[in-house]
């Protein structure tokens, strides 16, 4: 009994001590689990230049923060930076520094190809695509190239028919800005585009260009069957017509063609009768602005039209033709 008690006193320390042993362990398992878990649930520290940030705005997602701040500022209409010149104020200090160059004049972007210095890079990047032929924006719907963007857009909507400018007016609507700009010169009656030669004004840009080239001579559309040459491409358009013969306007009321939409315009008056052109001095109308042109010649007395053998004068180039035919043979 004694040596019984004895084993059994010796045995019990060992099973005390194996406990004490377990517990360690399961204690240094629950430390490195909790350790582990630790780890886990802390966000791991990405280098300080691959940062990201998520941000939700409005439903929208930014993963920059910078780009949260200025998303901010067109909420809260928040415009920090100002110019000096003007005191403009913008959202962002890039779009001050492009804009502070419309005041000093300033070109630092070079075409390294023909020398020609733009306000920004991004102008730039458009500029190149003149060089390079490159047209990185198809139409999905026919697969025409273009070289920028807003082109595209308005390529579109030749597609779609969609014409959102609309103007306030008359109520007529246009496919992009620039051509309803355009259009309200016609209510407005404003002239901004002067010719330096003699001074008449335009309400665009292209029928002063087109002006231009009645002082200078300039006929740079040939056309390539007669080699005739005309001072813009469309009336190039019209002459090539009288090679091929063809006549796209057509007239809804008895079916006529015509080669060019003006000649179809003053047809349609004859069944409608308006006569749009009213004479300041006596209050006659006419259809036709040419016509209009003939008849104050009546009341001026103006005979621009001389016979270079007798030197008579007519007031009507087509008077000239049938006197040089009938008495000059």
């Amino acid at each position: 009994m004694f040596g019984k008690k004895r084993r059994n006193e010796t045995s019990e320390p060992s099973t005390n001590e194996e406990l004490t042993q377990s517990k360690r362990r399961q204690q240094t398992k629950d430390h490195r689990g909790s350790v582990d878990s630790q780890k886990l649930k802390r966000p791991k520290r990405a280098h300080r230049y691959e940062r990201q940030f998520s941000y939700q705005l409005y439903g929208n997602s930014f993963s920059n923060k910078s780009f949260i701040t200025v998303q901010m500022r067109t909420h809260t209409d928040e415009k920090q930076f100002t110019c000096k010149t003007c005191g403009k104020y913008f959202y962002k200090a890039s779009d001050l520094t492009k804009h502070i160059r419309t005041h000093t004049g300033e070109k630092p972007f070079t075409c390294e190809c023909c020398g020609k210095c733009f306000t920004n890079s991004s102008i730039l990047t458009t500029h190149m695509r003149t060089h390079t032929g490159e047209k990185p924006y198809a139409c999905k719907t026919c697969g025409k190239c273009f070289s920028q963007p807003n082109d595209l857009t308005k390529h579109i909507r030749t597609h779609t028919g969609d014409k959102p400018f609309i103007c306030e007016s008359c109520g007529k609507c246009f496919t992009n800005s620039s051509i309803l700009s355009s259009h309200m010169r016609i209510h407005t009656g404003e002239k901004p585009y002067a010719c330096q030669t003699c001074g008449k004004c335009f309400s665009q840009t292209s029928a002063l260009t087109k002006h231009i080239r009645t002082h200078t001579g300039e006929k740079p559309f040939a056309c390539e069957s007669c080699d005739k040459c005309f001072t813009d491409n469309s009336n190039l358009t019209k002459h090539m017509r009288t090679h091929t013969g063809e006549k796209p306007f057509i007239c809804e009321a008895c079916g006529k063609c015509f080669t060019n939409s003006s000649n179809l315009t003053n047809h349609i008056r004859i069944h409608t009768g308006e006569k749009p052109y009213a004479c300041k001095t006596c209050g006659k109308c006419f259809s036709q602005t040419s016509v209009l042109a003939k008849h104050i010649k009546t009341h001026t007395g103006e005979k621009p039209h001389a016979c270079k053998v007798c030197g008579k004068c007519f007031s009507q180039k087509g008077n000239l033709t049938k006197h040089m035919k009938t008495q000059h043979g």
